[in-house]
């Protein structure tokens, strides 16, 4: 009897067959690497994003109440020499890396003069690159943007490239001044500097004060 014919693959065909896998999943390999590549570095812009947000609404917050004394009427107290804010320790500054500001801290009654507790600031810090917050509960004779009295509160994840304050003052037709202020902050992620964000925020201050 005659054997029975039969059929397969030619080694050509298995060859061809595999090389066509072959690329098939080094393609796949290919876009899911590149994939990952670019949700690492969109989860790293995120969290630089949050981290700026973050310290925009620390400083924020905090500036807003820049010139508030409980029942004070005209008091000049917690003005910094004729501004409710003060750039890099000069009245004249509308642009500058410190700010300096006070409100009352404790109490609702009218108080003669700013403490302690009441005195703020923030300031950019070159050398170590971050935002640092006025502190010294001692006293208020070293309340300036040079002196030694200032904490880091920036994460150590991220430096810090620049920060930028801008006042502007508005007078109103009842003789009042209106205090806005932008703030720009920029940054780069530690261990992707490439990673970089600037946001920036422009907030009107709460208190007013009266035109001289």
């Amino acid at each position: 009897m005659r054997a029975a014919e039969q059929s397969g693959y030619s080694l050509v065909e298995l060859l061809i067959g595999l090389s066509v896998s072959v690329i098939v999943m080094l393609s796949a390999l290919s876009m899911m690497t590149s994939a990952t590549v670019t949700q690492t570095r969109l989860d790293a812009k995120t969290s630089l994003s949050l981290e700026l947000s973050r310290l925009l609404t620390i400083m924020e917050s905090d500036i807003r109440r820049a010139g508030l004394c409980y029942q004070c009427g005209e008091t000049t107290e917690f003005q910094v020499g004729k501004h409710l804010i003060l750039i890099d320790d000069t009245g004249g500054n509308n642009q500058g890396q410190c700010i300096r500001f006070a409100y009352q801290q404790t109490g609702i009654v009218p108080q003669l003069y700013a403490e302690k507790d009441d005195v703020k600031g923030f300031r950019f810090d070159a050398d170590n690159q971050a935002v640092e917050i006025y502190e010294n509960h001692d006293d208020t004779a070293n309340w300036t943007c040079q002196s030694g009295y200032w904490r880091d509160i920036s994460s150590r994840n991220i430096v810090i490239d620049n920060l930028i304050f801008e006042r502007e003052e508005v007078s109103t037709p009842n003789d009042r001044i209106v205090t806005a202020l932008t703030i720009t902050l920029s940054a780069a992620l530690k261990e992707a500097p490439h990673t970089q964000e600037t946001l920036s925020r422009t907030l009107v201050l709460r208190n007013t004060m009266r035109q001289l």
